[in-house]
């Protein structure tokens, strides 16, 4: 199933989102963004080689992966690219987010808000 644009707030349910667990037949999902490293504005150069290095980490992975972007509420920093992976575990998310050198993720559980989780 083809999925319209998903727009989901931390904090917030999201039936597009629980929509999208359930055809992926799976209880939870995790954003992940490689960019910006650390909170720091990096080039485009830079946060292209990290987004090469978040598919690579996640080539040997079952999971299944949905490009996603990531978006400031307040439009102060500009959207940054990654994925939502369906399926992941949650200290594997946090692993994930670690080893990308970011400062959070997002996590979800189907039924629940998402969260924002502080690495």
């Amino acid at each position: 199933m083809d999925f319209p644009q998903i727009v989901f707030h931390v904090g917030e349910p999201s039936a597009g989102l629980d929509e999208l667990m359930d055809d992926a037949g799976v209880s939870r999902a995790a954003f992940v963004t490689p960019a910006n490293r650390h909170g720091r504005r990096q080039s485009a150069q830079e946060n292209a080689e990290a987004f090469l290095r978040m598919n690579t980490l996640l080539a040997p992975t079952r999971y299944r992966r949905y490009a996603a972007e990531g978006r400031d509420p307040k439009g102060e920093w500009p959207p940054e690219p990654g994925m939502l992976i369906a399926g992941m575990p949650r200290a594997e998310a946090e692993a994930l987010g670690r080893a990308l050198e970011q400062n959070a993720i997002v996590f979800a559980e189907r039924g629940s808000p998402p969260e924002l989780v502080v690495l």
